[in-house]
This record gives structure tokens, sequence and C-alpha cells, in this order.
């Protein structure tokens, strides 16, 4: 049995008697991680040097402490795609893959104009770049700290990063857009005290809007009105409890065809229009 799948299965075991959730693939990322390997080439290898293995201590003392494993690792999974994240900028959650999905298959290939909102660390962007075949991309983000992450995620592709306020960004394309796609904050301020750790150590520009959380997402419909063209469609993610008041939002920006998409666990996700 190779030393690889010792450390494993009891950095594995290690992760799940703290209550972490998904350790076998946790324990997998971190193990990766030492080893400079991808996933998929894991059993390949039988050992780990003497300095890998104390990387991986060091690692696993910093997960149970509660670091968010993609600041460990530096690196985010995103449907086809990773980003470098870091403290300053949020990391991309799996339910948003479905967003990115409905935007990507948005694309008619060499002649959708696409703007993401609140782009963060580009996830959403890089994403549609690397499945579709968009005429052309810009993502829009406030915070500068998070903006770094946003340029060097896209440095190799053709979006153009914009750093700036999304409410008055981009005048230029107003009425040319094809697509706006946005992940906007959406946690109301009275939850500031009650997150999990790890959900606390993203920015509060990424996480919170307003009393109702929903400020952001006002802002988000009214520049999608602006910038889109006559039957351009816009895609914006919310809370699962939001869904009725999102739709009452873009319907009273001026769009129609308002409908309510849901998760991979059926919930309530975001909301598409035209």
């Amino acid at each position: 049995m190779s030393r690889v799948f010792d450390l494993l299965k009891a950095t594995s075991a290690t992760l799940a008697d703290a209550g972490i959730d998904s350790p076998q693939a946790q324990a997998r990322t971190l193990i990766c991680y030492c080893l400079g390997l991808s996933p998929t080439r894991l059993a390949l290898v039988d050992n780990l040097t003497d300095a890998q293995e104390a990387l991986l201590q060091t690692a696993l003392e910093q997960r149970l402490a509660g670091r968010p494993i993609q600041h460990i690792t530096g690196e985010a999974f995103f449907r086809t795609v990773s980003v470098r994240v870091g403290p300053g900028v949020f990391i991309p959650r799996p339910e948003t893959e479905i967003l990115a999905g409905w935007a990507i298959d948005q694309v008619t290939p060499g002649k959708t104009r696409i703007v993401e909102l609140c782009a963060g660390s580009g996830a959403i962007s890089l994403a549609i770049a690397a499945e579709s075949d968009p005429r052309e991309q810009w993502a829009v983000e406030i915070d500068p700290r998070a903006y770094t992450y946003l340029k060097a995620n896209l440095a190799a592709t053709a979006v153009h990063p914009v750093l700036g306020d999304m409410a008055n960004s981009l005048p230029s394309l107003d009425a040319t857009i094809d697509l706006v796609v946005a992940n906007p904050p959406y946690l109301r301020v009275s939850l500031a005290d009650h997150l999990p750790d790890e959900v606390a150590l993203d920015p509060d520009l990424a996480l919170f809007s307003g009393d109702d959380g929903l400020d952001a997402t006002r802002v988000v419909a009214k520049v999608a009105r602006r910038l889109l063209k006559p039957g351009g469609v816009v895609g914006s993610e919310h809370g699962e409890d939001q869904a009725e008041d999102v739709a009452q939002i873009f319907c009273a920006a001026g769009f129609d065809q308002v409908r309510t998409c849901v998760d991979l666990a059926e919930r309530p996700r975001f909301v598409v229009a035209r």
C-alpha cells in the first residue's frame, strides 16, 4: 500500500472527525496541492518527500483552524476552469455554476457580447470564455483587491476586466449588449454576525447588500436594462428566499419573460429575464 494512500486515508479521517464537509475530496485536494499535481495524476504517485509531508501537515492544520481550502491552495475550481483566489476576493460557489451554464447556453458563437457585473474573481466570465465563443466580453468589479484577482484570472483571455462601480460603468456600451450576468452580494446586513466562519472570511462587499440584501440587485437590474439591446437577456443570482422579490425588481425595471431558475438542490437560485 502506498504512502500517498495512507496519508489520504488518515487526512480524510482527521477532516471527518473535525466535521468538515466532503473530507475525502478535501484530503485529495490538499495532497495534490502539496505534490503540485492535478487530481487526475494522484494515482501515479506512491510517496511524498519529507518536505511535501511537512507541507501537508501545515496545510491540514490550517484547514482544521478554519482557513478555507481555496485560500490554502490558492485556487478554486469552477465548472471546467480554475481561478486564483485568496483573502480579498469571493470564493466562487458550486451553485453559481448553474447560472454560468445558463449564460453559456445563451451564446451564439462569434456574435454574443457579454458583460459580467460584480465579477469578483472572474470565474463566470472565465467559464464562459472557455466553454463558448462570444464576440466580446467585459467583467466589472468595484473592489480593488478583488480586481487584482480578476485581472490575473482573465489575463490569458480576451475578456476586458473593468475596475469601477457597475452603476455607471461602460456607458459607451449602452443598448449594445446581448447578455448580462451577475452574482451580486445579496445577504442582509443583519446576518453579519451569524455567518459560518469560512463564509465570513469573504469580503463584505461581496456578501452584504443593505437591510433586505437586495440593494445591489436593484442596481444590476437598472444597469442591465441600460446595457442590453432589445431582446437581450440577463441572469442574476439571489438567495433562496428572495426569488419573488428579485423577480419583482426585474419586472419593475422593464424586463419581461422573468422567471426563476433552481440550483442542483432544487432551491431558487437565480432569475433570468429579457
